[in-house]
């Protein structure tokens, strides 16, 4: 555990406790409770040793995801009787990695209407995925595929300015991005800096 120094500074939270978990511009929602917030730093510090050599390049998705969500359970009986701040610490947490997620979905290129259909997907993929459930990726994933995406119009196309792809086809590389994708936010989750500017 980390102390903070005392501010007087209006623009800095004063606080004499500091989870590393929790993005520095959201700590002042939860600070109050800093005996609960000690219980969830150590509760991270813990789910970090314990994920200590354990596999993470090529990672399946489906892992992946399993282990972020014994994190946010972790969280939860951390913060005991108190639900109402484990469900914000977890909402915290989840969205600034949901943010990451579609951050690095935004900056991928699109090339082609498959390159289109990926993107697609793991926009709508992320977007409603919940790290504290237990889910199928692939399953997720097959949901939100679309059977047809627009097009560039050259001149006049049939059907609207659309093309039908293939959904398995799609399904099986979106597969593979998102592992690659969860496979970044894993590894800023085991940063000493996980909202670091990187």
């Amino acid at each position: 555990m980390k102390d903070k120094p005392m501010s007087s500074d209006d623009n800095h939270v004063s606080m004499t406790v500091w989870c590393t978990l929790i993005p520095p511009d959201e700590m002042k929602k939860v600070v109050k409770f800093e005996d609960d917030l000690r219980n969830v730093n150590e509760t991270y510090e813990d789910w970090l040793v314990s994920m200590r050599g354990k596999n993470v390049m090529g990672g399946d998705p489906g892992v992946l995801l399993d282990r972020i969500r014994i994190l946010m359970i972790n969280i939860g009986i951390a913060c005991g009787m108190n639900r109402e701040l484990a469900e914000d610490i977890q909402t915290i947490v989840s969205t600034h990695l949901r943010k990451r997620a579609l951050e690095d979905v935004a900056e991928m290129k699109v090339d082609s209407a498959d390159d289109m259909a990926i993107k697609e997907t793991l926009s709508a993929f992320f977007t409603g995925l919940r790290f504290t459930r237990d889910i199928f990726p692939e399953e997720e994933i097959d949901k939100v595929t679309p059977e047809k995406v627009k097009t560039k119009k050259k001149g006049r196309l049939r059907g609207g300015g659309s093309k039908k792809v293939d959904r398995s086809k799609i399904v099986g590389r979106s597969l593979v991005e998102s592992s690659n994708i969860l496979e970044q936010l894993y590894k800023r989750l085991l940063s000493p800096d996980p909202w670091g500017d990187y």
